[in-house]
């Protein structure tokens, strides 16, 4: 377990090494032509680069489990924080959307912490009602129904790629605890009329549809940013054009140190860099993975599966994005993309899957020391019930 925990904590600081090296090359011009300072967004991520390293160390050491009685409180609070910016004391609005929460000199986004609430919530529930998960309206309707509210928040703001990326992850996390897969596909139904709906209702999102069925139609419009991103990665070629090189962050490709800095890593590092960045993450993912199977405790394990599923989806969804395989959506690269609360968010996700991989079996540990006590004894204690735990 320590070298899968080596091997996840060494990826980590990989990406945020390539991070800062990339979003200074992505933003140093836009930095110095809106700000005057060609360090501004740099510094910005170097800030919430300290505070997420202090708020991994936070949550690597503390016990995971006592998440597990604060479930229903976190998500409650998220469910708080996605209300206010609606209020219009507390929102700030950006490109449409009013995503922001600001308090005082802080400004975040509750939908990347809100992404963790319902990761350990649906954890929690699942792990608890393991015995009646079949029964799905006697076991997880409620709680389901409290999810879905979450996320019809999340896609008021708007902010429908979120939406979608937690509803994959939470019906995949009812799939691997054990739900029927009747009622599966009765979510990937029930999702579909609603992405359908929620897409013909507002014009932008049929334009991005549009745009990524045809981006050519529209070159200086819907299309014109995918469109810039192909280029970027077409001109890459196989090794790049060389590290702060790039033409395509030069105002011509939006948000390059963002949503898609994964388009000028193509430019800037070609083919190589873009398939290295790739192997990463199927590492990350992989070792995420392996932490989960390893885990004996219910709770950690679902909480472990979670995490990495927001990882590797977040990733292959932004990747897809920026290859123009998705429609265009607003969904980071995590630890990659210049933003501090879904660099914070994935920080703490992180921690918390370190915890899980050196704590997931002290249950296990403590309940062998006492079969070896009892039999030392005098007492005979049945294997069989350590083969349960």
């Amino acid at each position: 377990m320590k070298t899968i925990l080596g091997i996840i904590l060494s990826a980590v600081l990989c990406f945020v090494a390539l991070s800062l090296v990339m979003v200074y090359s992505t933003s140093a011009i836009v930095a110095q032509d809106r700000f005057g300072c060609e360090n501004f967004f740099l510094k910005k991520q170097l800030t919430w680069l300290g505070m997420g390293f202090l708020s991994f160390l936070l949550f690597s050491y503390c016990p995971y489990r006592i998440l597990k009685p604060l479930a229903k409180v976190l998500l409650c609070i998220s469910g708080v924080l996605l209300v206010l910016p609606m209020t219009g004391y507390f929102g700030h609005t950006a490109g449409g959307a009013t995503r922001w929460l600001v308090m005082g000199p802080v400004r975040f986004q509750p939908s990347e912490f809100a992404k963790l609430a319902i990761i350990i919530y649906a954890a929690d529930v699942l792990s608890r009602k393991q015995d009646e998960i079949k029964d799905f309206f006697k076991s997880l309707l409620f709680p389901s129904l409290l999810i879905g509210c979450m996320l019809l928040l999340i896609l008021e703001q708007p902010d429908f790629g979120t939406t979608v990326l937690m509803g994959i992850i939470v019906m995949l996390l009812y799939f691997i605890a054990g739900i029927k897969v009747s009622y599966c596909l009765l979510f990937i139904f029930n999702g579909l009329v609603a992405g359908i709906v929620a897409i013909k209702m507002f014009p932008y999102r049929m334009k991005r549809i549009a745009a990524f069925l045809d981006p050519f139609a529209d070159p200086k419009g819907s299309g014109f940013q995918i469109i810039q991103s192909f280029i970027a990665l077409g001109s890459g070629g196989l090794f790049g054009v060389g590290l702060g090189q790039g033409k395509q962050k030069l105002f011509y490709l939006p948000e390059a140190h963002t949503d898609f800095i994964f388009a000028i890593i193509g430019e800037e590092l070609g083919f190589v860099g873009t398939s290295v960045v790739c192997s990463m993450f199927l590492v990350l993912f992989l070792c995420g993975m392996l932490v989960a199977i390893k885990c004996r405790d219910p709770f950690g394990k679902l909480l472990a599966t979670g995490i990495t599923l927001m990882l590797g989806v977040q990733s292959v969804i932004n990747m897809c994005v920026v290859t123009g395989l998705l429609p265009t959506k607003g969904i980071a690269l995590p630890f990659l993309s210049f933003g501090g609360s879904n660099l914070m968010t994935n920080f703490i996700a992180i921690g918390i899957l370190m915890n899980i991989g050196m704590r997931g079996n002290e249950k296990v540990v403590s309940n062998i020391i006492k079969h070896r006590d009892a039999n030392q004894s005098g007492r005979n204690t049945p294997v069989r019930s350590l083969a349960r735990v």
